[in-house]
């Protein structure tokens, strides 16, 4: 009974095994049953069924944080250099021992471009100064700033400690200039237009399209004898009100075209008054004035620039003629009235302006005028009779009026040359001048006194 027990067990997980033999087709299994014994199982012979094929993984992919295979290698940082500093130079500013021609409370300060507000205000804040202006001026090219120096400090001093300044260029006082006329002399008829033949010169032309800037005093555009004139007026002088008909008598020498003939009636005057009365009643400009009025000359595209006034040799006058002359606009100065013996004067002295004298009726030189090499070339201007103040007439003499000839007889000539550039317009000048006293050009006539009608006919008299 025990065997058949046993048997019946074996058969029985005998049956087990061979069905999950069965479960798992194609698999052979060796194992051992509890008498020892080895048995095979075989694969069934039915066809297996088929499976079900699996079903790829999903992947996601984030650009965000997937990472290149191999990154590339960073560049190398570069160092960036600063550009060195670039330190302004210019020569002292420092006024001659014996020059006084000044405004003695004031000075005009040019700061290095590259430094620090905070560092310019220490520079000025030790001395004590307070701030008018500050302005770039073209013709010069520069920036600079005018101060008020506090009670009883002398200029001089003050220059020294600026100029001793990381931060500054260089300071200059502000200079000077008077207008050259004197009233008083007997009234005499319009000889002046006759000595540079005008008559004939107006038959061809009158000025126009030119444009004559006249620095000054202001001009009284109501006066008779400017209806129909082309005026434009600007103010840029310390003090309003002025009353001194200076700059009338100039613009009308230019464009009177009523009882009186101006030299160049055509022309367009742009009337820029940069000189006032002062506390003591003298009529004068000074360095700041006079540049602004070359800012507002640039501004209006002039193309010639009347000065008839004189003073000091001044670094910042003398870059703004430079600059006109660059600029191809050309600069007329009177030479002075300071007598034969005195010191030249600016900014007639600078070797880009047209120095001026007067002559009279004889053609004998003004007894006042400055003389010297720098005096260029000669025109009418004793016992003139020119406008005054309301619509009134004076007579006057000096190298002012004779400034406003040269500068009228300027435009006729660019009227008829247009397009001449400065040098070609000064050689026109000088070379149509009559030639006077010593032969050849001297000290005291310069060239001698130009022809209105050979100046625009481009000859040489």
């Amino acid at each position: 009974m025990l065997k058949s027990v046993t048997r019946k067990a074996n058969r029985n997980v005998g049956v087990l095994v061979l069905a999950f033999a069965m479960a798992l087709p194609g698999l052979v299994v060796l194992a051992e049953d509890g008498g020892g014994e080895a048995v095979e199982f075989r694969p069934s012979t039915k066809p297996a069924k088929p499976q079900r094929e699996a079903k790829p993984a999903r992947t996601t992919t984030r650009a965000t944080t997937q990472k290149p295979a191999a990154a590339a290698p960073k560049p190398a940082r570069r160092t960036q250099t600063r550009a060195p500093r670039v330190v302004e130079t210019a020569p002292s500013g420092q006024p001659p021992a014996e020059e006084t021609r000044f405004i003695a409370n004031e000075v005009i300060v040019r700061f290095q471009l590259s430094s620090t507000s905070g560092a310019r205000n220490r520079a000025v804040r030790s001395l004590g100064m307070t701030h008018l202006q500050g302005r770039t001026f073209f013709w010069p090219g520069v920036t600079v700033h005018r101060y008020r120096l506090s009670p009883g400090v002398d200029v001089r001093t003050v220059i020294e400690r600026l100029e001793a300044n990381a931060a500054v260029v260089n300071a200059q006082p502000n200079y000077l200039y008077t207008l050259q006329q004197s009233d008083g002399v007997r009234k005499l008829p319009q000889f002046g237009n006759d000595k540079v033949g005008l008559s004939e010169a107006h038959a061809r032309t009158t000025g126009s399209n030119t444009r004559i800037a006249v620095v000054d005093t202001a001009v009284d555009g109501t006066h008779a004898e400017f209806s129909g004139a082309r005026i434009s007026s600007f103010d840029v002088s310390d003090g309003g009100g002025n009353v001194d008909p200076h700059g009338t008598s100039i613009a009308g020498i230019l464009a009177a075209n009523a009882k009186l003939t101006g030299v160049a009636p055509g022309a367009e005057v742009v009337s820029i008054a940069a000189f006032s009365k002062d506390a003591s009643g003298n009529t004068v400009g000074n360095t700041w004035t006079i540049l602004e009025a070359t800012n507002i000359a640039h501004k209006e595209k002039v193309d010639i620039l009347n000065m008839s006034f004189a003073g000091p040799a001044d670094p910042l006058l003398k870059r703004a003629m430079e600059g006109a002359k660059k600029r191809n606009v050309l600069p007329v100065a009177a030479a002075g009235n300071e007598g034969p013996d005195a010191a030249t004067l600016f900014p007639a002295g600078y070797e880009q302006v047209i120095a001026v004298t007067a002559t009279d009726t004889e053609n004998a030189v003004y007894a006042n005028a400055n003389t010297g090499d720098h005096v260029d070339i000669a025109a009418p201007g004793v016992g003139l009779l020119v406008l005054g103040n309301s619509s009134g007439f004076r007579t006057s003499s000096g190298t002012s009026l004779a400034t406003a000839y040269i500068s009228g007889i300027a435009a006729l000539t660019l009227s008829a040359n247009p397009g001449a550039d400065y040098a070609t317009l000064r050689a026109l000048l000088e070379n149509s001048a009559t030639d006077l006293g010593t032969p050849g050009k001297d000290s005291v006539f310069g060239a001698g006194i130009p022809s209105a009608v050979v100046a625009i006919s481009g000859l040489t008299n």
